[in-house]
């Protein structure tokens, strides 16, 4: 029985419309969930709001999934990159393997021999890398557009923990235009010499007083 026109609204349609069109599929779950609590309360209570509580529910039904797989996108290709920095790269590199580092960067920012020159001075420098971390003394710095972030690292190796530092780039401009990157355009660990990648960051990055890893 359709009661839109009897009584007063239902609160809990209007809870249900407005969960349903969250970011979060938690939330979206609930617009559904107090979609149905609506309609047993219009029919039992002859109050408003049936249709609101249908159309909750239908999009809840739709707009979950979407915000899962956009919610799982983001952790794994955002969010844990930013948290952990290129760790998966670099170990892979470590076992012989540069296009996990590469595929982590920027695109073009690198060639092959780069990543494995960079991953051999490290690997003489520090050892295994076994973890890499956020530091908390210190804050990252989002870009002034916003658009990328340098996030301070501690990077544990079997022989040593340095503090480090990653550029993560989410978007940037290219002629005018937004341009997705998703990817670090460089990484830099120790001190004195600090070791950079990729290496054409290196130059800018050395100061008169700090000798370049070349020779390493």
């Amino acid at each position: 029985m359709n009661n839109d026109k009897a009584g007063t609204w239902s609160p809990w349609s209007l809870i249900a419309l407005a969960c349903s069109v969250g970011l979060c599929p938690a939330v979206t779950m609930l617009g559904v969930v107090f979609g149905i609590v609506a309609i047993r309360d219009v029919k039992t209570r002859s109050r408003r709001g049936f249709r609101v509580a249908i159309a909750a529910i239908i999009i809840g039904l739709v707009v979950t999934p979407l915000t899962t797989i956009g919610l799982v996108w983001w952790n794994s290709v955002v969010r844990e990159p930013m948290l952990t920095g290129p760790l998966k790269g670099l170990q892979a590199a470590q076992d012989g393997d540069v296009t996990v580092l590469l595929d982590e960067f920027e695109a073009g920012i690198a060639t092959a021999k780069e990543a494995s020159d960079f991953v051999r001075r490290m690997t003489n420098r520090y050892g295994t890398l076994k973890s890499i971390h956020q530091d908390p003394e210190r804050e990252a710095v989002w870009s002034s557009d916003n658009w990328a972030i340098s996030v301070p690292y501690v990077l544990t190796f079997s022989g040593a923990t340095v503090k480090g530092e990653g550029h993560y780039i989410v978007m940037k401009i290219v002629d005018g235009r937004q341009q997705p990157v998703f990817g670090f355009s460089w990484i830099q660990m120790g001190e004195n010499p600090r070791l950079i990648f990729p290496r054409s960051i290196n130059d800018s990055k050395s100061s008169g007083t700090e000798r370049r890893d070349d020779s390493e």
